[in-house]
């Protein structure tokens, strides 16, 4: 029997949208082959069980208990940790933002650096708010975002920003109930920005696969490159599926995500930054 192993790749929406959608892909690392196994574009509550109580069904069918780590890779969209001052067990905190939190004290240091600057990324430095945003939102706006290219850029959502809050609570709740998954966090914007600029694919298929009207041909462009180039199986039902729903196709970049971390082949975090705090994987 061929070696196998199992990534998924989570897209997570709020528990009441029908925007959830999760990825299976099968890697033979002999090959070095990869297939899509499966694709879940909506997964939503019944009359029997909780959105939630169904994304854990599904999640758990998928997951292989043949691998000798006994755990199965999920790539998920939202973040895994939350921002310093919420980890944080201090009862009294009589200096917010000046706290001895190993976080808080890099987050302080590198706007410190970065403002002292007189370049685009010092001007565009904020003050930090450690209760709302973790050190690799700071450093990935500032060090990784602004070095895209115009078309790939894109703003950062923050742990507990309005769009992300909820959703971090939610996975926060999740990952409780999922024993026997080594999850990441992933960032289907950036590892699909830094994959286009590998493929050297035109800016305009970049610059359009997130958008209603257009989105789905540039998403069938990205995939078919992605297809020839890295060798993945992708029945053309599946196609279909990925280029017509936005949710379904950032599943399928959270589970590659999650492949190329395995393998090795995503960045390593700067030196003396605070990991514990979290950590986005991105292709290296």
């Amino acid at each position: 029997m061929r070696e196998s192993h199992r990534f998924l790749g989570l897209e997570l929406s709020g528990a009441k949208s029908e925007r959830t959608a999760v990825a299976a892909l099968e890697y033979y690392p002999k090959e070095k082959k990869i297939f899509l196994l499966d694709i879940y574009d909506r997964v939503t509550g019944s009359e029997d069980a909780s959105p939630d109580e169904v994304l854990i069904e599904v999640l758990s069918e998928l997951k292989t208990s043949d691998r000798k780590s006994g755990e199965t890779w999920l790539g998920v969209n939202v973040p895994l940790t939350l921002p310093p001052c919420l980890e944080c067990g201090a009862r009294n905190c009589t200096a917010p933002g000046k706290c001895g939190n190993k976080a808080s004290r890099w987050m302080r240091a590198y706007i410190r650096r970065t403002a002292k600057g007189s370049n685009k990324k010092a001007a565009r430095t904020r003050q930090i708010t450690p209760y709302t945003q973790r050190p690799v939102e700071l450093w990935l706006r500032h060090d990784v975002v602004a070095g895209l290219p115009e078309a790939s850029q894109f703003e950062i959502d923050e742990a507990m920003g309005g769009t992300k809050a909820p959703l971090t609570a939610r996975m926060n709740f999740l990952r409780r109930c999922l024993p026997g998954f080594h999850v990441i966090e992933a960032l289907p914007k950036l590892t699909t920005a830094l994959l286009a600029r590998e493929l050297d694919l035109p800016k305009r298929i970049i610059g359009a696969y997130r958008h209603l009207e257009e989105g789905g041909h540039a998403r069938g462009e990205i995939l078919e490159a992605l297809a020839r180039h890295h060798d993945i199986f992708i029945y053309e039902r599946d196609l279909r599926k990925l280029s017509s729903n936005l949710a379904a196709f950032d599943a399928f970049i959270c589970a590659y995500t999650a492949l190329l971390s395995a393998n090795g082949r995503c960045r390593k975090p700067p030196a003396g930054f605070p990991v514990a705090s979290g950590w986005v994987e991105f292709p290296a």
